[in-house]
């Protein structure tokens, strides 16, 4: 039979195709239906019923069984060769912060006492005592003694010899944030007033003896608050007197106090004093007759004054700016008549490159108190029939610079410009005395300053300071500003050799000057009511000092003075004493 293929038969071909396109249909259909069975699984229930056959493969599986292979492995030593080689290593250190240690050293142990004792050459001995408390929270006290005498040692002039004693105590009470503090002190001089030559005048030893014998004593209360924005506060009241064999008495009672509040950047204050002075002169005999039975003593006049002080202030530091404004108030009255004084007050200074260099610049003044016991002070040779005026420096002009050239070198240069009423000057007098006595007279005075210093501290070990100082000093009615020299030089030097041995020198230089007297020289013309200027010699003079400290508590000293034995005169006709050497012990307990 012959097969029929369906391009033979066209219409089986077209039947086929037909079927071909229903059954696309039908699949079509059949797939709409399964979408819309699907969306609509919820709403409808489809049951299928027919047989299923569900087979299942055979698994592989491995029919080996793992098993334990017998074998032996024979491994090979292994043989390192080492072969030396410098490998170069290179070093880059590099900075680090050093390490902050808090350490607390051990307080250095007190003592309670000090004694120092020694003698020197011309019957020169020396002893002082010191007293004090240690730590204590509560309170503090201490008691001095000092006496230290010479028999003077000098020739072609009268007895020179020459005392000093001291006696004083203190006390101290911290309550309350405030120190309570009181003193009593009681000093005896000896001098003589040996500026004359007893082969040209006789004068009895016990004529030309002073002894000044002073008294004194304060208290005051001082507050301590650390919150800065309570009044600081002092008050504080001292009391002197003074005698002399020549009949003087002499008290002094001050009355003072100040306050001081912070407030921001700002920092006011205020000071008050008054100083109540009663001077008793006693009497004194014109010396030309004071040999004749028939002279009598001279009684003098006394003298009450009265000063008092009032300063307000105003300190500001803004940064690098420091400002200080105030103004002096001081009523001199006791007198024929009261006199007001107004001295402004100000300073400014500016710190440059961390206070590397800080300039500076000012005006000040004040009212200076000449008693009988500061001008003896200054001057132990003056007799009592002086008047006490009060020096006024009306106004001081000053400027400078102060800064350190190097960590341990520390520099400060100062010009000023300073103007002085009543200036108290030393004339050699003869109305009252051999000219071996000083009279007290006053005039203006001008100054022109200019002065440098520096100091050098190394290790904490040794230590230099020196000052050169330039000075015109003109006097308004004197021919010379007697005894003020126009060049002053100091250098002052100590060093320390392990705690074992310490080193102290001086030098010092003082330029020409002009002493003042009332006796007329070869070649001077009098005058009524004239003071002749005498020139002083310039001078060198210095001191040296050697301590060996044997231990801590005991140590041996040795002091020289005036080395250059110079006999220059610190006023007229009162020359120095020569070279003093002094040697002694301390020790401490």
């Amino acid at each position: 039979m012959k097969e029929e293929r369906p391009q033979d038969n066209p219409n089986k071909t077209y039947s086929m195709e037909k079927n071909k396109h229903m059954k696309r249909i039908v699949c079509i259909l059949g797939l709409g239906g399964c979408v819309l069975g699907m969306q609509a699984q919820y709403d409808q229930e489809i049951i299928s019923i027919g047989d299923r056959t569900l087979t299942v493969d055979a698994a592989f599986k491995i029919s080996d069984l793992p098993h334990t292979l017998d074998s032996v492995y024979q491994t090979s030593e292994l043989e390192y060769q080492l072969m030396p080689r410098q490998v170069e290593v290179t070093y880059e250190p590099k900075e680090i912060k050093a390490a902050k240690l808090k350490v607390i050293e051990p307080l250095t142990k007190l003592y309670r006492g000090y004694a120092k004792a020694g003698v020197g050459l011309y019957t020169t001995p020396l002893l002082e005592v010191h007293y004090n408390s240690i730590r204590n929270r509560d309170w503090a006290y201490g008691i001095d003694l000092r006496h230290f005498s010479s028999q003077g040692g000098l020739k072609d002039v009268a007895d020179n010899a020459y005392g000093e004693n001291h006696f004083g105590a203190w006390a101290k009470k911290y309550v309350n944030k405030h120190t309570l503090e009181g003193g009593l002190s009681y000093d005896l001089d000896r001098i003589h007033y040996y500026g004359f030559d007893p082969g040209d005048v006789e004068i009895g030893r016990g004529a030309y003896r002073q002894d000044y014998r002073t008294f004194k004593g304060y208290f005051e209360v001082e507050s301590h608050y650390r919150d800065s924005a309570k009044v600081q506060h002092r008050g504080y009241v001292d009391v002197r007197n003074t005698k002399a064999d020549i009949d003087v008495n002499e008290s002094n009672y001050v009355l003072g106090g100040e306050a001081a509040k912070t407030i921001d950047d700002y920092r006011f204050g205020i000071k008050g004093i008054l100083d109540i002075n009663s001077f008793d002169q006693g009497s004194i005999q014109a010396f030309y007759i004071a040999a004749s039975q028939d002279s009598a003593a001279i009684d003098l006049e006394d003298f009450r004054n009265t000063i008092f002080r009032l300063e307000p202030s105003i300190h500001a530091r803004k940064g690098d700016l420091t400002v200080n404004i105030g103004l002096g108030i001081a009523v001199d009255g006791g007198g024929e008549k009261t006199i007001w004084h107004l001295y402004p007050q100000a300073y400014l200074s500016y710190s440059l490159f961390d206070d590397l260099f800080t300039p500076y610049a000012g005006l000040t003044g004040g009212l200076q108190r000449n008693s009988f016991y500061s001008l003896s002070q200054e001057n132990p040779f003056i007799h009592n029939a002086n008047v006490l005026m009060n020096t006024s420096k009306d106004l001081e002009l000053y400027a400078g610079i102060r800064g350190t050239i190097f960590d341990n070198l520390g520099f400060n240069a100062r010009v000023s410009v300073e103007n002085y009423d009543d200036f108290a000057f030393y004339v050699n007098d003869t109305l009252f005395s051999a000219e071996n006595k000083f009279a007290v007279l006053y005039d203006d005075l001008r100054v022109v300053r200019v002065a440098g210093e520096l100091t050098y501290i190394h290790d904490e070990r040794l230590t230099l300071a020196g000052r050169l100082e330039f000075a015109s000093n003109t006097a308004d009615d004197f021919e010379e500003a007697f005894n003020l020299p126009g060049v002053q030089f100091t250098l002052d030097g100590r060093y320390d050799l392990d705690d074992r041995f310490v080193v102290k020198a001086q030098v010092f230089a003082v330029g020409k000057r002009f002493g003042g007297t009332m006796m007329p020289g070869e070649n001077d013309e009098v005058e009524l009511g004239r003071f002749y200027p005498v020139e002083l010699r310039s001078y060198v003079d210095g001191s040296l000092g050697l301590e060996y400290r044997y231990t801590k508590r005991i140590s041996a000293w040795l002091d020289f003075n005036n080395l250059t034995g110079g006999r220059y005169p610190r006023w007229h006709a009162y020359p120095v004493q020569s070279v003093l050497v002094m040697g002694g012990l301390s020790y401490s307990f």
